[in-house]
């Protein structure tokens, strides 16, 4: 028997899959450089525009039947790969290149296209590095078509099937058949790329970023990916595939078993309602949340629409999205944060050794005024649904607060001025994901109508520790005390201004942590869709009095171990009846 073998990677997509390797390979044609006479350089470049035009309508198709499929802002990334089919300055390169060299289109396709890729690849920002697989996809294309060869596509994968790559193109990506995928392993992408984010839309349990190891695997191969965990087993033993079968059967039934949950209101056994609302990524994942009981959206990242495009949306793409999310939603509210662009989330050529400190959401907004206007314009045209919020991220000190409402007011008066309606009394919100925002959430209260606490960010900043950094992983902790403190300090401010707090970072839908929240004074829980049936099971087990004196014993605890223990314990002293909801 092969021997098991353990890959680490980045959780991209929770959950676990079992099945068998299908390995995608992106074989790249071999083009070869042919003469062509000077009587037929004409007809050359007639097939060069024909294999253009031929996948402009492959492309065309792809993302006609993602839009019907999955939702139409998640196949907007392919026009851009559709305006590079139409670049003028690569098509005019190849077409005299044709007749300057007297060689075949393919040939000098392929050195045009490999000469721009270069440059961008030089780049020492990511994002424009992650540009490079557009390039090579829609190229790829090209060239197949000019030589008459069909494309291999991931549609291929038999059921049962863990697609196993070295990177997924994104017109690939978004065309994955979940009733045949069970999981996905890839030795590139992170969180943010479109595989990862196709992956959550279609609940594929997906690592990403392994490293090398796709040519130690073989069409076939047993293989289990652990989305919970970032882990992916080749050759698993029959002890490991008993183990994982085991938990897949627990959580087939817990989930059976929580569904009744999801039409019952959010509300503990003596009656206090605390609303549970969804993080979505983009508007595919609205019906998800429809389908597990989610009292609106607590949180819409709007960065997918900026990421997909490789651009600034225009205001009337995002007015779209923004109002038929709040029409699938309503009567519920939505709440739509602008753009939190930067840190992880690569989007420009400035390059700075510590993003997450640097230029990023709100402080990239403040200083492109005219890009946050036109995000406003779109949310605000969409707030005549009367159940839109917008939310600001990353606000960090007073003074920000007052220069977005000072943008906002400017925005408001531009569309009263051309006569366009929306919401008047449209709510007003901060994330309060800095511990500077914390310490002084008693005054920043004054000028806001809610606060979401980012509990990822929170304990980020807090803690000193980069999330994302492998060697110090195990040093950041939600139930660290001093970020328990500032989350205290946070929702006690909100209601001495009489504002509503609510929480959107993991800890929201942590299992032990939902009394202990509740118990601090949290009014929203916000979380993934696939998290609020439990959250809801628990919630409706508990009492007011028995969380608060959770939560009294918690703050004096010293460390994030003590605290960790302390409400496992309580938990399955106090209600044992929701054992297996807390692991």
């Amino acid at each position: 028997m092969p021997k098991e073998r353990i890959l680490h990677g980045i959780p991209a997509s929770k959950g676990v899959g079992i099945g068998k390797a299908f390995i995608y390979e992106i074989k790249k044609t071999e083009v070869f450089q042919t003469p062509i006479l000077s009587v037929y350089l004409k007809d050359e470049v007639v097939r060069f525009e024909n294999a253009i035009l031929k996948t402009k309508e492959e492309l065309q198709r792809i993302k006609d039947q993602i839009n019907r499929e999955i939702g139409e802002d998640f196949g907007q990334f392919l026009d851009a790969q559709i305006m590079m089919l139409e670049d003028e300055t690569i098509l005019d390169a190849v077409k005299k290149r044709i007749f300057d060299e007297k060689k075949n289109a393919e040939y000098i396709y392929h050195e045009v296209i490999s000469e721009y890729a270069r440059k961008l690849s030089e780049s020492k920002n990511a994002y424009f590095k992650e540009r490079v697989i557009d390039i090579y996809d829609v190229a790829e294309r090209v060239i197949k078509n000019l030589l008459g060869l069909s494309h291999t596509s991931v549609l291929e994968a038999p059921p049962g099937s863990v697609i196993i790559a070295h990177d997924i193109p994104p017109s690939e990506a978004t065309l994955i058949n979940r009733k045949n995928v069970v999981g996905i392993a890839m030795e590139l992408g992170g969180r943010t790329s479109h595989t990862a984010i196709t992956a959550r839309a279609l609940e594929i349990p997906a690592i990403l970023g392994i490293g090398e190891f796709v040519s130690k695997v073989q069409n076939g191969d047993d293989v289990i990916v652990d989305g919970e965990r970032g882990i992916v087993i080749i050759h698993p033993g029959s002890s490991r595939v008993n183990f994982y079968e085991e938990q897949k059967k627990k959580t087939i039934q817990v989930t059976k078993a929580l569904l009744p949950v999801c039409e019952l209101p959010p509300e503990t056994r003596d009656g206090k309602h605390i609303d549970i609302s969804a993080n979505i990524e983009f508007f595919a994942e609205a019906e998800q949340a429809i389908r597990y009981g989610a009292i609106g959206i607590g949180l819409f990242r709007t960065e997918f629409l900026y990421l997909a495009r490789r651009g600034s949306p225009s205001e009337e793409e995002q007015f779209r999205v923004y109002n038929a999310l709040a029409r699938k939603i309503k009567p519920h509210p939505v709440i739509i944060r602008t753009f939190d662009l930067g840190g992880d989330k690569i989007f420009s050529d400035y390059h700075e050794a510590n993003p997450f400190l640097g230029w990023r959401a709100i402080r990239v907004c403040l200083q492109e005024p005219e890009f946050f206007k036109t995000q406003m314009r779109a949310i605000l045209r969409a707030s005549v649904n009367k159940n839109i919020r917008i939310m600001f991220p990353m606000i960090a000190t007073y003074e920000e607060i007052r220069r977005v409402k000072l943008i906002f007011n400017e925005v408001k008066q531009e569309l009263k001025s051309k006569k366009i309606e929306f919401d008047d009394s449209i709510q007003l919100g901060i994330m309060v994901e800095t511990p500077s925002a914390a310490l002084m959430s008693s005054s920043l209260a004054q000028e806001v109508d809610f606060f979401s606490i980012g509990s990822n960010d929170l304990t980020q900043y807090t803690l000193a520790v980069d999330r994302g950094n492998e060697k110090i992983s195990q040093l950041f902790d939600h139930f660290h005390p001093a970020v328990l403190r500032l989350i205290k300090e946070t929702i006690d401010s909100g209601h001495k201004g009489n504002i509503w707090v609510g929480i959107c970072g993991e800890l929201a839908s942590d299992p032990i942590a939902i009394p202990l929240l509740v118990g601090l004074g949290i009014d929203e829980l916000s979380m993934s869709p696939s998290s609020i049936p439990r959250a809801k099971l628990i919630l409706r087990t508990l009492t007011i009095p028995q969380c608060k004196e959770i939560a009294e014993e918690a703050l004096r605890l010293r460390t994030a171990l003590e605290v960790r223990r302390f409400l496992n314990r309580v938990l399955r002293k106090q209600f044992p009846g929701i054992e297996d909801a807390i692991k």
